[in-house]
């Protein structure tokens, strides 16, 4: 057994556990060892297995990212309390509670003025940064303060007016110079107003 890689080990856990073909399997943080690659082929084959035998797998993890590429429903907790339940689109794309939309993957969380001040309605909102264009001629001016490059995406960090914005420009597009202004703008449906805040 110690010459197994994680890998592999994370296999043979896995066949000793629906070798009883259980109605649920529990699966607490399985993949957290491995690296980055070996976790993006075993959540493949994860899904596949999950798929073929037909068994509830509850998956516990703390990645945003691995819960939202494998679940068809997902539940957020905070101390011990579920925030909000739904699909991975209804978590990422309306999360209900600044909590959820700060929790799972990257927000643009906006106070009540804020909003009321781009939208001209006020509420608790969430603007994804990918949501966010960059770079057309739009009708609303931001300055550049930083940019991040990781490969796939760059983040870019803005000043609307003083209110501060990150925005996801993908690769291959161009990436405005810090310092300098660039144009903005994002779809109206892209921003989400939270039910559950006051």
């Amino acid at each position: 057994p110690s010459a197994l890689s994680g890998g592999q080990r994370q296999r043979v856990a896995l066949a000793r556990a629906i070798v009883n073909k259980p109605k649920v399997l529990l699966l607490d943080e399985p993949l957290g060892a491995l690296d980055l690659k070996l976790r993006e082929q075993m959540q493949e084959e994860l899904k596949s297995l999950q798929q073929a035998l037909g068994i509830t797998f509850i998956f516990v993890t703390h990645d945003q990212g691995e819960a939202l590429s494998m679940a068809d429903r997902i539940a957020v907790f905070d101390q011990g309390r579920i925030r909000q339940v739904g699909s991975p689109q209804d978590i990422y794309q309306r999360p209900d509670s600044r909590f959820v939309a700060d929790f799972v993957g990257s927000s643009n969380v906006l106070e009540p003025l804020a909003a009321e001040k781009l939208t001209g309605r006020p509420g608790w909102a969430s603007l994804r940064p990918e949501a966010i264009r960059i770079g057309a001629q739009e009708h609303r001016q931001a300055t550049v303060l930083a940019k991040s490059y990781s490969g796939a995406t760059t983040r870019v960090t803005l000043d609307l007016d003083g209110l501060r914005l990150a925005a996801i420009v993908p690769a291959g597009q161009p990436v405005p110079d810090v310092g300098g202004l660039t144009g903005i703008a994002w779809s109206p449906d892209a921003l989400h107003y939270m039910e559950n805040e006051k």
